[in-house]
């Protein structure tokens, strides 16, 4: 898309030092970030290491909980009852942490 007007923008010190941390944040350009809001109303942080780790986790916990499944199939519900109960919380907990973290 060609990119043809320019326009001149006035800001207070404190909406020049939101829009340096929303730049930050995202690894955008100020421009990116000003057409992103026009567009889309907001702007999307990128995800970090730490989320990237935290997803990594959940794919783990999602195998281990395939496998509960399987042995509640094999064994019965009330075999595995306690572990899915673990298993559960932990999924939340993390689901929680990212949610806090964005």
């Amino acid at each position: 898309m060609e990119k043809k007007y320019i326009v001149t923008l006035r800001l207070s010190y404190k909406q020049h030092a939101w829009l340096g941390a929303l730049c930050r944040r995202s690894k955008q350009t100020q421009s990116e970030v000003i057409r992103s809001l026009i567009e889309n109303g907001s702007v999307r942080e990128r995800i970090t290491q730490e989320h990237i780790h935290i997803i990594r986790q959940l794919v783990g916990e999602s195998t281990n909980l395939n496998q509960l499944a399987k042995q509640a199939n094999t064994y019965g519900f009330f075999a595995v009852a306690k572990r899915c109960e673990e298993m559960a919380e932990r999924i939340n907990q993390l689901i929680k942490q990212l949610k806090n973290d964005r």
